[in-house]
């Protein structure tokens, strides 16, 4: 047995005894000896946990910095897409351009061969800048190229597009040559190119096809195309006068087969002298977004051919009068 004593330093306090077996004085030696054996243990390994914190805030930090560079590359890899994207979308439109002048560049290569971003670049600068030298070169065929919308963009809707359909007036299969773009009753119609009026006018029953069409107004660019404005309201030039791109021609009307107010518009490409084929107006838009699948030359689109009728001889073009 072992006695504690514990005398308190106020004296007016009485002193207390505490009587220990061996085996309890055992075990708080050995919880003593274990207090120590934890304080100097934790003090051996301060260093290491200290290392341990150090680490950790690294850890979170580079967790931190890891996640902003991998955001500041998707943000990367986004615009280069969107880079990708407007090239690629410059590069159709330099074709389209391209077909639409009949420019054939020097180089042979597809426009889009390289891989990196920076070659795609340099490729189409080098594509523009020789179909700039082309267009310079060739200034008359620019301004008698039909290039705009012969509307104002969003102020009609496409009631019927370019291609094969079925006649809203006799149920049978028929090359649809042009658009239908309904509009307003007297929306103004523009010329979409330099050219020459060869009729203005309502041709009469002696041609049925073309008396059809209302009040018609048909345009000669130069060598190379023919478009054509019909069902119109009014008819506002006269044949032999010159117009110019964005001139008004007439207004939007629904004379001859229509089923109401709308402009019939068609560019047709000279192939030799006599004949004209039809040529999805769309493709020559430049104002306006390109239609998918918008061909240069047309007529075959979902149809077989031997029900579509075949191509017209246009001696008209060398008289400047309607066909007979």
């Amino acid at each position: 047995m072992v006695e504690v004593q514990i005398h308190p330093a106020d004296v007016s306090r009485s002193a207390r005894y505490y009587f220990l077996t061996r085996r309890q004085l055992w075990c708080a030696a050995g919880l003593v000896a274990m207090a120590l054996g934890v304080v100097v243990a934790g003090l051996w390994q301060m260093p290491r946990g200290v290392q341990s914190l150090i680490l950790w805030a690294k850890l979170q930090e580079s967790r931190r910095v890891n996640a902003n560079l991998r955001e500041q590359h998707r943000a990367l890899l986004e615009k280069q897409q969107v880079l990708d994207q407007q090239i690629t979308a410059a590069a159709r439109e330099l074709r389209r351009l391209g077909l639409i002048l009949g420019f054939s560049p020097a180089a042979s290569d597809d426009l889009l061969a390289g891989d990196e971003l920076l070659e795609k670049a340099h490729a189409l600068v080098v594509r523009a800048e020789e179909l700039v030298g082309f267009a310079h070169a060739h200034r008359q065929l620019v301004e008698s190229l039909p290039s705009i919308c012969p509307l104002p963009p969003g102020s009609f809707e496409v009631s019927s597009p370019f291609g094969v359909r079925v006649s809203p007036f006799t149920g049978t299969y028929e090359r649809h040559k042009g658009v239908d773009l309904a509009a307003p009753a007297g929306l103004p119609v523009k010329a979409t190119g330099k050219g020459v009026v060869v009729f203005a006018g309502r041709v009469g029953p002696e041609n049925p096809s073309w008396a059809r069409l209302g009040n018609v107004v048909v345009v000669e660019h130069g060598e190379w195309f023919v478009t054509i404005f019909a069902h119109l309201k009014e008819v506002l030039v006269r044949p032999g006068q010159q117009v110019h791109r964005g001139e008004v021609v007439g207004s939007v009307g629904s004379t001859g087969w229509s089923t109401a107010p709308h402009l019939h518009y068609e560019v047709r490409r000279k192939v030799g002298q006599d004949v004209l084929v039809p040529t999805d107006p769309f493709f020559f838009m430049l104002d306006y977004p390109v239609r998918e699948g918008a061909k240069a030359v047309g007529g075959e689109v979902d149809t077989p051919l031997d029900l579509l009728p075949e191509e017209e001889s246009w001696p008209w073009l060398k008289t400047k009068r309607y066909p007979r």
